[in-house]
């Protein structure tokens, strides 16, 4: 991605932040703003650079997919300048039902840790069944079995880290080690990783992991691979969060099909976004950032919307988080970003074989 466009990105999320965080004004200016700046973001994305897309077959499928996630973008943008109030009421435009506050009793999967059979069917709800969905989708987004492997047990530790904040982490043992890493994360990883090699798609190493040992992985060497691993984990992490606290934020019960059309919407991004990635790794120098910035700016609208609204919202306990949790977090995010910083400074790049 071009230092011009990162700029043009920087500037636009500074303004966005100034303007949209307080709102002193009425619902009418509020809405004015929200158009104002949705309108903004979609010129500014037909002003990047564009090419044919990172996928070359069903163009027109995959054109569609990423004007949808542009008008998702445009959505959250609009909300973003509304209020708290203002913006849980117009999620009644899409389902009559909504504007009432997510309730705080709902159901956890901590409330019988007995491991019983009754227990465990009782956990096997809408949830799960969307759980292993996402698993078989992140499979056709990913396709590098080393890193969904190590996201699926990571993906366990996030939950135990914000299960303090949101009850819906909470579980019971055996939900961790049997319905989730057993059968929910691994069993459908899998079932995703060989549907898409039976359809002949192609198969991703973000570790740079081919016919080397640990120590040679690439990731360890080369910036761009290190980028990369730490770019999806990232990225994924903040999506698997905001997911919850926006259904808690805008008071969207998980029942709600705007859960599933968020998903939906999601794939599409990440599909075209993650082979954008992979082309620029294999040092394609036509490849356009237009697909990798929609997802940095859905997942800047989201994050904001997240700590905007946290007034008032749903199944969310207001306490502090302990240190022995938010100090390890900080501290991985930091060294990495420096040892990027270090990688990048120093050009490390090693020699690929070019992308004819």
């Amino acid at each position: 991605m071009r230092y011009q466009e990162q700029i043009l990105f920087f500037i636009s999320a500074c303004t966005l932040i100034y303007f949209a965080y307080e709102n002193d004004y009425d619902n009418i200016k509020n809405r004015y703003r929200g158009v104002l700046g949705s309108i903004i973001f979609i010129c500014m994305m037909g002003s990047l650079k564009s090419y044919d897309g990172p996928i070359k077959r069903f163009q027109g499928y995959w054109r569609f997919m990423f004007w949808l996630g542009v008008c998702y973008n445009a959505f959250l943008i609009f909300l973003i300048f509304q209020n708290e109030k203002e913006a849980r009421q117009l999620m009644k435009l899409g389902d009559e039902s909504l504007g009432r506050s997510v309730t705080k009793d709902m159901h956890t999967y901590d409330d019988n840790c007995e491991f019983e059979l009754v227990n465990i069917v009782d956990n096997l709800d809408h949830y799960f069944l969307l759980h292993c969905l996402n698993w078989f989708l992140l499979a056709f987004l990913l396709r590098d079995a080393w890193l969904l492997n190590f996201w699926q047990i990571f993906d366990e530790i996030i939950e135990l880290s914000w299960q303090h904040i949101l009850p819906h982490f909470r579980e019971c043992w055996w939900d961790h080690v049997l319905l989730d890493v057993l059968i929910g994360n691994t069993l459908f990883v899998f079932l995703g990783l060989w549907v898409s090699k039976k359809l002949g798609i192609e198969q991703f190493d973000w570790l740079g992991r081919k016919n080397k040992s640990f120590t040679q992985w690439l990731v360890w060497h080369d910036y761009k691979y290190f980028g990369a691993a730490f770019g999806t984990w990232l990225a994924v992490t903040i999506n698997f969060l905001t997911g919850f606290f926006l259904m808690n934020q805008l008071w969207v019960p998980p029942k709600c099909w705007m859960v599933s059309y968020r998903l939906f919407v999601w794939f599409g991004m990440g599909v075209l976004s993650w082979q954008e990635q992979w082309n620029d790794l294999k040092g394609n120098k036509d490849q356009s950032g237009q697909c990798r910035y929609l997802v940095v700016w859905t997942l800047f609208a989201e994050t904001f919307i997240s700590i905007k609204f946290l007034k008032d919202a749903g199944n969310i306990q207001y306490v502090d988080t302990p240190y022995y949790i938010s100090i390890p977090w900080i501290g991985t995010i930091i060294i990495s970003l420096l040892v990027y910083i270090v990688m990048r400074m120093k050009n490390k790049r090693v020699q690929q074989v070019k992308v004819k």
